[in-house]
C-alpha cells in the first residue's frame, strides 16, 4: 500500500477516534430534567437524621397540596416543605404514552425536590430549627401561599405563574419572632436525579438525559458534568465539602440536559454565589461495586446561595426568585425572565455554537414559513450546500486535475511497483511538474467541517424536533423505528461512492465504497431521524451534483493524451455512470 494511502487511513482512524472520544464536547449537550413520566428509584435514605432534622410533629397521612396552572404547564406543590412535587408540561409533543411529561424526577425525596428553600445553610441554623417541616396552605388558586409559624420565626411563601411559558415567581419572607437576634442563611435549589443507565451513550448516539449543572455569572457560563467531581477529596480551587462554589454576579443557577432545564434566576436580593454538586449514590451496603447496583446514579444539584443574615426581633427579610422549568425552546428561553438574564445560554451547541446558532435560527424561520420540520431540514441542507458550493467547486477542480494525471500515475506505479521509495519520488516530481498540490482538495473540506459539525449539533440538540413526526417515523429526535432511513442512506452512499472518480487501488476503493457506508448505516440506526433526513438529503444532492459535473466536464473537455508505459494513449471522455456499469474509461475503473 502506498505511503499516502496509509496516511489517509491513519487520518480517518484518528478522526473517528476523536469523534467518539470527544463527541460530547464537539457536539455539545444541554440540558434539564427528566423527559420521562416515570420517576426512577433512588437508593434508600432515611427521612430524618442528625444531619437532616425534621420537625418533631407527626407528619399528616395525606399532606395537602396546592396546584397552579400556568402558561403551558401545571405544577403541584406539597405542604411538606412547600416544595415542587410535580410539574407537567402541556402540549401533544411533550407527552409519553398519552401522559404529560413530569420534569420532577425527585418527587419521592422531599428535601431534594426543586424549589426547596433551605434556611439552614452552613453557618446559620438558629433561626429555623428544622430542614423539613409542615406548612399550612393559606391560599390556593391563582397563587399558592404557604405559611409556617414557629417559636423563633414566621415564614410566608408565595408562588405564582408569571404569565410567560414555564415560569414561576417565588416570594419568600422570614420574620424573627424571638426575643433575641437570630441568623439564617438561605439557599434555593434545582435538583434532578438520573440513573447511570439513562445517561449512557450507544454507538454514536448521545443519551438526551446526559445532565450537567450550570452557573451563569459575570457574563460567563460555568458547566460541570460528573467527571468534574471525580476528585473525591475536592482539593481543587473552588470546591468546599463536595460543592463547587462560584462567586460573582449570578445570573442563574440550573440543572440541564439535552432538551429540558430547571433554572433559578435571582430577582432580589443578589446571592453571593451559586453552588453546584453532582452526588453519586448507590446502595453501598448491598453492592461493593457501584456499577453493579441497577439503581446506581447521581443527584444533580445547583443552588442560589445567599450570605448569612442576622435579624433583630420583629425584623423581616424578603427574597424573590424566578424559576424556569421546561423545554429548551430557543424563542421561549430568549424571552424568559424578561429576556435579561441570558437563559439562552442553557442551549449548548459545542465549539461551533456561533455557526450552529444561526443555522437553528434559519431552521426555525423555515419551519414558520412551511409548517413542517422535516421539509425545513431538507431545505436547510440544500441551502447549506448552495452556500458552500464555492468551496466544493475548488475541491472538485482539484479532483479533476488529479484525474488527468491518472494514466501517468498508473505508468509510474507499473514501472516502480517493487520500489516504493522511487515510486513516491516520481509521483511527487510529477505533481511538481504540473503544479498540483494533492492536499489542496482537502483544504476546502477542512473549512467546511465547522459548518457540518455545527449543523450536526444543532439537529442533535434541537428540542423543536422532540416528538415531532415526519413521514413514517413519529419522532425526529429519535432513531427510525423501522430502520428504513439508515438502510436507504447506506445504499445512497454506495451509489455516491461508485459515481466518484476512482483513483485508488481496487482494495482501497472497495473499502471506501462499502466499508464507510456500512459504518454510517450502523451509526444511523441509533442517531436521531432528523440527522438521517439531513444526511440522506446531503447524499442525494451529492449524487445529482456529481452527475451534473461529470456531464459538464465531458462536454467541455476534448479527449486527452496520456503517457503510458510504452507511448501515447488516447483516453475516452469521462462517463458519470461508467463505474455503475463496471466499464473502464480514462478516468478510472
Amino acid at each position: 500500500m502506498e505511503r499516502s494511502s496509509i496516511l489517509r487511513w491513519v487520518i480517518i482512524g484518528v478522526v473517528v477516534w476523536l469523534v467518539f472520544q470527544y463527541g460530547p464536547k464537539l457536539f455539545g449537550f444541554g440540558g434539564g430534567d427528566g423527559a420521562s413520566t416515570d420517576v426512577q428509584p433512588l437508593p434508600p435514605e432515611s427521612s430524618c437524621s442528625a444531619q437532616l432534622p425534621c420537625a418533631p410533629k407527626e407528619r399528616p397521612a395525606a399532606p395537602s397540596s396546592c396546584e397552579l396552572v400556568g402558561n403551558r404547564f401545571k405544577a403541584q406543590f406539597s405542604s411538606r416543605s412547600a416544595t415542587l412535587e410535580h410539574l407537567w408540561i402541556e402540549g401533544d409533543r411533550y407527552r409519553i404514552d398519552g401522559k404529560p411529561i413530569d420534569l420532577v424526577t425527585t418527587s419521592e425525596v422531599e428535601w431534594r425536590r426543586p424549589l426547596r428553600f433551605d434556611w439552614r445553610a452552613a453557618g446559620a441554623d438558629t433561626q429555623i430549627p428544622f430542614d423539613v417541616f409542615d406548612w399550612q396552605v393559606e391560599k390556593a388558586g391563582e397563587a399558592c401561599v404557604f405559611t409556617y409559624d414557629g417559636e423563633k420565626a414566621r415564614l410566608r411563601h408565595e408562588i405564582r405563574p408569571t404569565g410567560r411559558p414555564f415560569e414561576l415567581e417565588v416570594t419568600s419572607e422570614i420574620k424573627n419572632v424571638a426575643k433575641d437576634k437570630l441568623a439564617h442563611r438561605l439557599s434555593v435549589e434545582a435538583t434532578s436525579w438520573r440513573m447511570q443507565s439513562e445517561i449512557e451513550s450507544h454507538l454514536g448516539r448521545q443519551s438526551p438525559f446526559i445532565t450537567e449543572v450550570v452557573c451563569a455569572h459575570d457574563g460567563k457560563v460555568k458547566k460541570m458534568t460528573p467527571g468534574d467531581f471525580e476528585a473525591g477529596d475536592f482539593k481543587d480551587a473552588g470546591f468546599d465539602k463536595g460543592w463547587f462554589v462560584q462567586p460573582g454576579a449570578i445570573q442563574f443557577a440550573a440543572v440541564s440536559n439535552f432538551y429540558f432545564s430547571q433554572a433559578l434566576v435571582p430577582l432580589g436580593p443578589a446571592p453571593s454565589s451559586c453552588t453546584m454538586q453532582i452526588e453519586e449514590r448507590w446502595n453501598a451496603a448491598a453492592f461493593a461495586d457501584k456499577t453493579k447496583d441497577p439503581h446506581y446514579g447521581a443527584m444533580y444539584r445547583s443552588r442560589l446561595a445567599y450570605d448569612r443574615r442576622e435579624l433583630e426581633p420583629d425584623q423581616s427579610a424578603r427574597y424573590q426568585v424566578l424559576a424556569y422549568l421546561g423545554p429548551k425552546e430557543r424563542d421561549v428561553l430568549a424571552a424568559a425572565a424578561g429576556g435579561t438574564h441570558g437563559l439562552s445560554d442553557l442551549v449548548d451547541l459545542g465549539y461551533f455554537s456561533i455557526i450552529a446558532k444561526y443555522l437553528l435560527l434559519y431552521l426555525v424561520w423555515l419551519f414558520h414559513k412551511i409548517g413542517n420540520w422535516g421539509i425545513a431540514i431538507i431545505l436547510l441542507t440544500v441551502s447549506v450546500r448552495i452556500v458552500l458550493f464555492p468551496l466544493t467547486w475548488k475541491q472538485i477542480k482539484s479532483g479533476f486535475a488529479m484525474r488527468k494525471l491518472k494514466p501517468e500515475i498508473d505508468a509510474i506505479n507499473a514501472k516502480f511497483k517493487n520500489d516504493a521509495q522511487q515510486k513516491n519520488l516520481a509521483t511527487m516530481e510529477l505533481w511538481k511538474k504540473h503544479k498540483i498540490n494533492p492536499f489542496s482538495g482537502c483544504l476546502p473540506a477542512v473549512f467546511q467541517l465547522p459548518v457540518w459539525w455545527a449543523l450536526y449539533t444543532a439537529l442533535q440538540t434541537a428540542v423543536e424536533l422532540y416528538h415531532t413526526p415526519f413521514l413514517w417515523f413519529r419522532d425526529l429526535s429519535a432513531p427510525d423505528p423501522f430502520y428504513i432511513l439508515p438502510v436507504v442512506l447506506g445504499g445512497t452512499m454506495i451509489v455516491q461512492q461508485r459515481l466518484m472518480p476512482q483513483q485508488l487501488d481496487p482494495m482501497q476503493q472497495k473499502m471506501m465504497t462499502y466499508f464507510m457506508p456500512l459504518i454510517f448505516t450502523v451509526m444511523m440506526l441509533f442517531l436521531p431521524s432528523g440527522l438521517a433526513v439531513y444526511m440522506l438529503t446531503n447524499a442525494i444532492i451529492g449524487i445529482v451534483q456529481q452527475v451534473a459535473i461529470e456531464k459538464y466536464w465531458s462536454g467541455s473537455q476534448p479527449p486527452t493524451a496520456a503517457a503510458g508505459t510504452g507511448g501515447i494513449v488516447v483516453t475516452e471522455k469521462p462517463d458519470a455512470f461508467a463505474a455503475l456499469r463496471g466499464k473502464k474509461n480514462g478516468s478510472g475503473q
